[in-house]
């Protein structure tokens, strides 16, 4: 009976730091990584999917956590979770430069407005780039007449184009998410589990 509560509180345990791990990641999301969450028109539906994607992997990775981890397996679950932050990374950087390039607010800062929102826009076709010429790309939407317009006549860009570049956006903040989350409890997990050893060591040896 022992040895069952245990293993019912370990594992509600590893729910509870799997959901804690999203939660954490989400909050970084909704703070001071707020610029990179892609505007685009079914972003809840995709952080749905994410969520429920995510801790699920989490709990899957878990099962393959022993309960008692040798020094050995403990270095390599470090490992691993290194390369998983330096995965991050490598997404991080680029996703940063995407957003970087492709959401604009508008309308622009220039303008008395307060009520900015952000929009995802596609590559300037040759039409676009005269009528842009020296303006932002805020000024310039600002000045045709605003997003719905812009992206319905196709007046700066194909509709095609935007929604390839909405298609990456997507999939590189699903994939950060995902990272970071999975680096977050992998590197915490492993730490429990290698101090529910030493516990277990401990008192196995006051015996």
């Amino acid at each position: 009976m022992k040895n069952s509560g245990g293993m019912f509180e370990g594992m509600v345990g590893i729910v509870l730091a799997a959901a804690a791990a999203v939660a954490a990641v989400f909050g970084l999301f909704n703070s001071v990584l707020a610029d990179l969450v892609p505007p685009f028109e079914d972003s809840q539906q995709t952080v749905g999917f994410v969520s429920a994607g995510t801790v699920a992997v989490l709990l899957i990775l878990a099962i393959f956590i022993q309960r008692r981890l040798t020094t050995v397996q403990t270095r390599t679950m470090g490992i691993v979770s290194v390369l998983l932050l330096l995965g991050s990374l490598a997404v991080y950087f680029p996703f940063r430069d995407l957003t970087r390039t492709y959401v604009y607010r508008h309308p622009p800062a220039s303008m008395a407005n307060a009520g900015q929102t952000r929009h995802i826009r596609g590559d300037l076709h040759e039409q676009g780039r005269r009528r842009v010429k020296e303006m932002t790309i805020a000024e310039a939407v600002y000045q045709l007449g605003g997003p719905d317009t812009v992206n319905s006549l196709g007046i700066l860009w194909s509709e095609g184009s935007r929604l390839k570049v909405v298609g990456t956006m997507e999939r590189y903040y699903v994939a950060l998410i995902m990272l970071l989350t999975t680096t977050i409890f992998m590197a915490g997990l492993t730490l429990w589990r290698r101090q529910q050893s030493e516990k277990t060591r401990r008192s196995t040896s006051r015996r």
